[in-house]
C-alpha cells in the first residue's frame, strides 16, 4: 500500500506540471483497499462543472494509468468536464464487493463536487469498459441503490459477453500463437472459475454478470441500456490481427460488441452505436495495438458527452430549483429549440421522463413534463401558448420520421387545445388541455393529457412555464408523480 501510495503521489507531481496548468486530485474513500479504494479528479478549468465523466482503466490498472494514455481529460477540463479516474482492480465482472466500492466512489463524489446523480458518463478501457457497461445496467436496472444515474457509458475495446470471452480464450490456448493472450487467457479462466465456477455448470451465472450475451434469443441485461446513449469502440484492423495473433474477425471483441449494439438498435435504441477507430491505435510507447485507448477521437467522444447531457450554462440567470426522482430521465437544452426554432422565448428547457416514459407496455408510456424557464416578459396566453405547442410537437415529429422511416400516411396532423381553469395555489396561470399527434414510437394517433402551470419568479425576473403531459386519464398515479415534482420547483433568485 505505501509503495502504491508513493507511486501515486510521485505521478500526481508529474501530471500537474504539463500544459494548463492542471491540478490532479487524489481522493481515498476506503484506505484499507488498493487500486479500488482512491479515485483521481481533475477538475475543469473554469471551476464550473457541468457534468461528470467517469473513466476505468484496463484490468488491475490503478486511475492514474488512464492518464497516462489518453487525453480525454485534457478536452474535458476545457469544456466544464469534471473527470474521475477510479479503478476496477483485478476483475473482469462487477462483483458485489467492487459495487460497493464504485458506489462509495460515486457517492462521494456526488458529496464532494456538489454534482447532480443525472449528470454522469461513465466509460472504460478493456476490462474496465465492461465493468462501465454492467455498473451502467445496473443502475438503471435499480436506480434506489445507486448513487447516480447515468445518461451515457462508453466502452474501449471492452469485452461484453463473458461467456462468449472465455470460449475465445479456450481457442487461444489451444492454438498457443501468442504468449500474451495463452497466458492472459489462463489466468481469466481459472480467475473466473474460482470465482462463478467451472462451465458449462455455472453459465447462468457467467450470464448474470455479463453486460451482454449472444447465445440468448431473449433480451438480457443489454434491455437496461435500451433508454440511453451507448458507444463501443473498436480499432478493427485484421490484417494486424491475422498476422500478429492469427485471429479472425470471430476472435476479437468487436464481434460481440457488434451484435448488442445491433440488437439495442433493433429494439428501438437510435443511440447505440458502434463506432470504428479513425485512426490505427497505439500504446503510449508508441507500440502498434488496435487494444488501446488511443482509438478515441477525444475531441468528439467530448462533444458527444456534452450533447448527451444537454450542457447549461452554470450562470443559468437566476437558478430554480427542480427535483429529479430517482429512475426519472433528464434532458435540458437552451432556446431556440433545435427542432423548434420558431417559438421566440428567450431561456432553458429542462425535462423530466417517467421510468416508463419509452415503454409501451408501461403505465408511465409518454409520461413526462417539461419546464421552461423563460426571460424577458414572454407572452403567456391560450392562443400564443396552443401555438407555440403545436409548433413544438409538429418540429418533435418531424425529427422523428425519417429516422424511424415512419411511412408519409400514418403522420396525423398535430392539434393543441388548451382551456384556462382556476389558478392553482402559487400559479399566475393554470390551464388543462389536449395534444392530439403522432406517437412517433409507436406509430399511431395519440392524444396527451396537458397540465401547465404559469408561476411569476419577480425575485428573478424570470417565468416558469411547467407543463405537465401524460395519454393517461386525470387521477391516474403519473399525475400525482408529476404534481410532487412541481411541489419541488423553487423560483430562485
Amino acid at each position: 500500500m505505501l509503495a502504491r501510495t508513493i507511486r501515486c503521489v510521485v505521478l500526481f507531481c508529474c501530471l500537474a506540471l504539463p500544459a494548463f496548468s492542471q491540478q490532479f486530485e487524489p481522493v481515498v474513500v476506503d484506505s484499507t483497499a488498493s487500486s479500488t479504494g482512491y479515485y483521481i479528479a481533475l477538475r475543469p478549468a473554469s471551476g464550473k462543472i457541468q457534468g461528470v465523466m467517469v473513466l476505468m482503466p484496463g484490468f488491475n490498472d490503478p486511475p492514474e494509468a488512464v492518464f497516462a494514455a489518453s487525453k480525454l481529460q485534457n478536452i474535458a477540463w476545457t469544456n466544464d468536464i469534471l473527470t474521475i479516474a477510479v479503478g476496477g482492480g483485478p476483475n473482469l465482472i462487477l462483483s458485489d464487493e467492487l459495487q460497493q466500492k464504485l458506489n462509495a466512489v460515486l457517492r462521494d463524489v456526488v458529496q464532494r463536487y456538489k454534482v447532480a446523480p443525472d449528470r454522469f458518463v461513465i466509460g472504460g478501457f478493456s476490462a474496465g469498459g465492461s465493468l462501465a457497461l454492467r455498473y451502467t445496467e445496473l443502475c438503471k436496472e435499480q436506480p434506489a441503490v445507486f448513487p447516480v444515474q447515468p445518461q451515457a457509458v462508453f466502452s474501449v475495446d471492452g469485452p461484453v459477453d463473458v461467456p462468449d470471452l472465455l470460449q475465445r480464450y479456450d481457442k487461444f490456448i489451444k492454438r498457443n500463437y501468442s504468449a500474451r493472450s495463452t497466458n492472459e487467457g489462463k489466468m481469466i479462466k481459472k480467475m473466473l472459475a474460482d470465482q462463478l465456477g467451472e462451465l458449462p455448470a455455472n453459465l447462468p451465472r457467467y450470464v448474470a454478470v455479463s453486460p451482454f450475451y449472444m447465445d440468448s434469443e431473449a433480451p438480457g441485461n443489454e434491455r437496461f441500456l435500451q433508454h440511453m446513449a451507448v458507444r463501443s469502440y473498436h480499432d478493427i484492423d485484421m490484417g494486424w490481427q491475422m498476422k500478429e495473433r492469427r485471429n479472425s474477425l470471430y476472435d476479437i471483441n468487436a464481434a460481440a460488441a457488434s451484435e448488442m449494439i445491433s440488437r439495442l438498435r433493433q429494439q428501438g435504441n437510435e443511440d447505440a452505436e458502434l463506432v470504428q477507430a479513425k485512426s490505427p491505435g497505439y500504446n503510449a510507447n508508441g507500440e502498434r495495438n488496435p487494444h488501446s485507448w488511443s482509438i478515441v477521437d477525444e475531441t468528439e467522444l467530448v462533444q458527444w458527452m456534452r450533447r448527451k447531457l444537454h450542457f447549461l450554462p452554470e450562470n443559468v440567470p437566476g437558478n430554480y430549483q427542480l427535483g429529479t426522482p430517482a429512475g426519472w430521465a433528464v434532458e435540458r437544452m437552451k432556446f431556440p429549440i433545435e427542432f423548434a426554432p420558431a417559438i421566440s422565448y428567450q431561456g432553458y428547457e429542462d425535462l423530466r421522463f417517467l421510468p416508463g416514459w419509452g415503454d409501451q407496455k408501461s403505465e408511465e408510456y409518454w409520461s413526462y413534463c417539461f419546464l421552461w424557464w423563460l426571460e424577458g416578459k414572454p407572452q403567456l396566453d391560450k392562443v400564443t401558448l396552443e401555438s407555440y405547442l403545436k409548433t413544438y410537437y409538429e418540429g418533435l415529429v418531424g425529427r422523428n420520421i425519417a429516422p424511424r422511416k415512419i411511412p408519409a400516411d400514418k403522420v396525423v396532423p398535430v392539434k393543441v387545445q388548451l382551456t384556462p381553469v382556476k389558478s392553482l395555489p402559487g400559479d399566475a396561470q393554470t390551464f388543462n388541455g389536449e395534444i392530439d399527434m403522432l406517437d412517433y414510437m409507436g406509430v399511431q394517433p395519440i392524444r396527451l393529457h396537458v397540465a401547465l402551470h404559469v408561476k411569476d419568479c419577480a425575485a428573478a425576473r424570470r417565468k416558469a412555464l411547467f407543463v405537465e403531459l401524460s395519454p393517461r386519464p386525470a387521477g391516474h398515479a403519473v399525475w400525482q408523480q408529476m404534481d410532487q415534482l412541481w411541489k419541488t420547483f423553487e423560483c430562485g433568485k
